[in-house]
C-alpha cells in the first residue's frame, strides 16, 4: 500500500515541481528573485575540482554552461518530485491531511536554512532583502497547491466505481497533467531560446574570414561564470576604494567619468580560448588608470596588493607593486565611445593587458588596498593566478576541412602575445616541416593582435594540412606543445586540414 502512496506522492509532485519551478522564473522576472540554480552554481564550481572543470570548458566550452543549468532545473525538479512521493508515502501510511502542505514546508525550510546560505545571500536569504523568503514561501505555495490537486486526481481516480460529479472528475484528473506540461512549456519558452543562441550564435560566431582590426561591440567575446549576468544601473552604484588607504573614496558613475581618463586599443583573450579559437577580440577602451585612483586614496605603508570584487561576487588581485608601475590598468567605463554594454561590465570593469580576461573582474564594485591578495574566483579552483597570455595564433581563412581551388589561394588569420607584441608569424602547408613567412599589417596598438596575409600556391590537388605560428616580440617561439586550457592556457599549433580541388 505505502508503495502506490509514494508512487501516486511522486507523480504529483513531478507536476508540482515543474510549476515551482516556472514560478520561480516567473518571479524572476516579476521581483528579480534569483532562480535556485544560479545561486547555487557557484557553490558547486567551488567544490568541482580544477580538472574536471578544465576538461568540460575544453571540451563544452559554451555548451557546458547551458547543460549545467538545464542539469539543476532537472535535479531540482526531480528532488521536488522525490519529496512528494515521501509526501504521498507519510499521507497513505500515517493519514496525513496535508502532506503536500508538508512537502512545501520542507522545501521552503530547506532553500531559506540552506540553500540561500551556501549561495551567499544569507540566513532566510535576508541578504537580498526580507522579501526573499516570502517570495520563496509564495512559490513553493504553488508547489502545495498543485501537489494537492495531483493527489486529489489520483484519489479521485482509485474511486472511479463511486458516484462523483463526472465534469469535477476530468477537472481534477487532467488539471495537473495541463499545469505540468504548461508548466514545462513555460520553463522552455524562458530558457531554450537563451540555450540555442548561447551554443548556436554566441557574439564572436558572427564575424567570417579575416577578421576586422577592431571587434564590432555586438562580435565582442563574452564569458562569464553566471547563468544570468547581473544588471547594474548607474544610479546607486558606486565604486569603493578602500582598506590600506589614507583617504578612502566612494565613486558613483558620474565621480568617475569625471576622473581625467585615458584611451587604450586592447585585445582581450579568454583563458578557456581553445588553440585556433574565436574568444578573442579587441577593442577601444576608455576608463582611469587603477594607479590615479589609488594615489589619490593614498596608499599606507605595508600595503602589498590589490583585490577587486564585482557585483556577481567575482574575485580577482593583483601585486600593489604591478598596479602602480603598470598605467595601462584601467578601470574602464566605455567601450568604443560608448558606456560599457551591460554584457561586458557597466557600468564599470577591470581592464588589464597581457594578462588573460580572467583578470579583469566586469561589474566592479569594491578595490580593496591589502597587505596580501586575497586571490580570485578561477585560482581557488587551480587556474594560473598570474594568468599571463601566451603567444597564439590561428587561421581566419580557409576554414577547417574546406575546399578550395587549385592556384592562389588566401590564407589569412590573427596573433596574439599580450603586451609582448608580435614579431613574425610564419605559415606551413606540409605539417611543419618548412616555414614561410606571412605579411603583418601594423597592430592597432602595442597592447593589440597583428592581422598576417599570405598567398599560397599549391603545387598539386589532394589534401594538405596548414599549422599557423608566431614569435613574440622578445624573439620567443609560440610553443608547439599541445595543452589544453587548464591551467595556464591553451597551446599548441593551430592545425587545419583543406582539399585542393581542380
Amino acid at each position: 500500500m505505502w508503495f502506490h502512496g509514494a508512487r501516486r506522492g511522486g507523480l504529483a509532485g513531478l507536476a508540482a515541481g515543474l510549476a515551482a519551478v516556472a514560478a520561480m522564473y516567473l518571479a524572476g522576472l516579476l521581483t528579480g528573485l534569483r532562480a535556485l540554480p544560479d545561486i547555487l552554481q557557484q557553490p558547486i564550481l567551488a567544490i568541482m575540482p580544477g580538472p574536471v572543470f578544465g576538461f568540460l570548458i575544453d571540451n563544452l566550452q559554451h555548451a557546458g554552461k547551458v547543460i549545467e543549468e538545464a542539469g539543476l532545473i532537472v535535479t531540482m525538479v526531480l528532488a521536488l518530485a522525490v519529496l512528494g512521493a515521501l509526501a504521498g508515502y507519510a499521507t497513505d501510511r500515517f493519514g496525513l491531511s496535508r502532506g503536500g502542505l508538508l512537502a512545501a514546508a520542507v522545501a521552503w525550510a530547506f532553500v531559506v536554512a540552506v540553500a540561500l546560505p551556501v549561495g551567499g545571500q544569507g540566513f532566510l536569504g535576508l541578504a537580498e532583502g526580507v522579501q526573499t523568503p516570502v517570495i520563496w514561501a509564495l512559490v513553493l505555495a504553488v508547489y502545495w497547491l498543485v501537489w494537492d490537486l495531483g493527489w486529489r486526481r489520483s484519489a479521485a481516480s482509485a474511486a472511479a466505481g463511486a458516484p462523483v460529479d463526472m465534469g469535477r472528475r476530468r477537472l481534477i484528473t487532467f488539471a495537473p497533467i495541463a499545469i505540468g506540461a504548461g508548466s514545462l512549456a513555460l520553463v522552455g519558452f524562458l530558457k531554450v531560446p537563451d540555450w540555442v543562441r548561447i551554443i548556436v550564435a554566441p557574439p564572436e560566431s558572427g564575424l567570417s574570414g579575416l577578421s576586422p582590426a577592431l571587434t564590432p561591440v555586438d562580435h565582442f567575446y563574452r564569458v562569464s561564470k553566471n547563468f544570468q549576468d547581473p544588471v547594474v544601473p548607474a544610479n546607486g552604484w558606486s565604486l569603493r576604494v578602500s582598506g590600506m588607504v589614507a583617504q578612502p573614496l566612494k565613486l558613483s558613475y558620474q565621480d568617475l567619468k569625471a576622473v581625467p581618463a585615458t584611451t587604450e586599443i586592447v585585445t582581450l583573450e579568454c583563458v578557456s580560448n581553445d588553440v585556433g579559437g574565436n574568444l578573442m577580440s579587441t577593442g577601444r577602451f576608455t576608463g582611469v588608470p587603477l594607479r590615479d585612483l589609488l594615489t589619490m586614496a593614498q596608499v599606507r605603508p605595508g600595503a602589498g596588493a590589490v583585490n577587486f570584487r564585482a557585483a556577481d561576487g567575482y574575485t580577482e588581485s593583483l601585486p600593489l607593486s604591478i598596479v602602480m608601475s603598470t598605467p595601462e590598468i584601467l578601470v574602464a567605463h566605455e567601450l568604443d565611445g560608448a558606456p560599457l554594454p551591460d554584457a561586458h561590465g557597466f557600468p564599470a570593469r577591470m581592464l588589464i593587458p597581457g594578462r588573460y580576461g580572467m583578470k579583469g573582474p566586469k561589474w566592479l564594485q569594491q578595490i580593496d588596498v591589502a597587505a596580501s591578495e586575497a586571490g580570485g574566483f578561477w585560482e581557488q579552483q587551480g587556474w594560473d593566478a598570474n594568468a599571463f597570455v601566451d603567444a597564439t595564433s590561428r587561421f581566419d581563412t580557409p576554414r577547417d576541412g574546406e575546399v578550395v581551388r587549385k592556384g592562389a589561394v588566401q590564407l589569412a588569420g590573427v596573433a596574439f602575445a599580450g603586451t609582448a607584441g608580435v614579431q613574425t608569424v610564419e605559415w606551413s602547408a606540409d605539417g611543419g616541416h618548412t616555414w614561410t613567412p606571412a605579411d603583418l599589417q601594423p597592430p592597432l596598438s602595442p597592447l593589440t593582435w597583428v592581422l598576417w596575409t599570405a598567398t599560397w600556391k599549391p603545387a598539386s590537388e589532394g589534401v594538405a594540412t596548414l599549422m599557423v605560428r608566431a614569435r613574440d616580440g622578445a624573439g620567443h617561439l609560440q610553443t608547439d606543445d599541445q595543452a589544453p586550457s587548464y591551467p595556464s592556457g591553451a597551446s599548441g599549433y593551430h592545425t587545419i586540414r583543406v582539399t585542393i580541388g581542380g
